[in-house]
């Protein structure tokens, strides 16, 4: 015959155990909920993407690499791949850098910082647009009247890369330091020498070095008035010469 008080510790024990196996089915089936809920919420439209922001280009190219990264309204924001996004942005020859940001509730801002065309260069039968870095942004076959050109016969080299000839760089630089104030000035290469074109006057520069300096110094020549046809020299641009 079983101890009445044995039996009573029995049944206390069992009591308990249960009530602890109650008390985490609850704890489980709260949790669970929590999850599900949680997931639910971070899939449901009021986390969606209603809005996508870009800032800093109105390119077509931009617009659409945004979409190969799987960025579109109606996705749920928590899917949005920005790493991904940022790889497509700045594969692009035209984007230096880009930031892509989850912004909760539902918005997706993207911003890029846009190289911009400096000079157009002639490369066997089309047009290269290079940036101040000399990357070729892109190949056109044609250009405005009154486009800065240079006419270098540098070795051609494919979009999003850049340029390291020092003429290219040089002649690069001689257009960007001229603020765009002058039209159609044209610049060539010659027996080692950069010579530069400008409203009928032909521009002496010499080895692509202190382009900046000749750039000023072409201004202020021109701003003091030349003869029809003169020549410039500005080898030494801290002594510019004007030849008739």
């Amino acid at each position: 015959m079983i101890d009445p008080r044995m039996a009573d510790r029995r049944k206390a024990v069992l009591e308990r155990g249960a009530r602890k196996g109650i008390k985490r089915a609850i704890i489980l089936l709260v949790t669970v909920s929590l999850l599900a809920g949680v997931i639910w919420l971070l899939q449901s439209s009021y986390l969606s993407v209603q809005e996508i922001e870009v800032t800093g280009s109105d390119r077509p190219d931009v617009s659409e690499a945004i979409l190969r990264a799987g960025i579109e309204e109606g996705i749920p924001l928590i899917l949005v791949r920005t790493g991904e996004a940022v790889d497509e942005l700045e594969a692009l020859p035209w984007i230096r850098a880009a930031e892509v940001r989850r912004v909760y509730p539902d918005r997706v801002e993207v911003a890029v910082d846009q190289r911009r065309a400096v000079v157009w260069m002639w490369d066997s039968g089309s047009y290269a647009v290079l940036d101040i870095e000399g990357v070729v942004l892109e190949y056109v076959t044609s250009v405005v009247v009154g486009t800065p050109v240079l006419q270098l016969g540098i070795r051609h080299v494919a979009e999003g890369e850049a340029h390291s000839d020092p003429a290219v760089l040089g002649g690069v630089e001689f257009i960007a330091a001229l603020g765009g104030v002058l039209s159609g000035v044209e610049v060539r290469q010659e027996e080692g020498e950069l010579i530069g074109r400008f409203d009928g006057h032909d521009i002496r520069l010499g080895r692509p070095v202190d382009m900046a300096a000749k750039a000023s110094a072409l201004l202020a020549v021109l701003a003091d008035g030349l003869p029809e046809g003169s020549s410039i020299n500005l080898i030494a641009p801290a002594r510019p010469a004007v030849t008739p």
